[in-house]
């Protein structure tokens, strides 16, 4: 099993339009092989410097 992740920094408010957008994406990773699944995990807010973490989590 192999795991991707990749950090987010999204700017405090625009974190619903940033979950739409990845909710809604042309996606054909469920057509490659090896995929098993993918998730977008919200973090911690860091309201001292005005964002929220997110972190997608792809498992191959």
């Amino acid at each position: 099993m192999y795991i991707a992740m990749n950090r987010f920094k999204v700017q405090n408010g625009s974190e619903g339009a940033f979950e739409d957008i990845w909710k809604n994406r042309d996606s054909s990773l469920s057509e490659m092989k090896g995929f098993k699944e993918f998730h977008l995990l919200r973090g911690p807010v860091n309201e001292a410097e005005g964002y929220t973490l997110f972190a997608s989590h792809t498992v191959w």
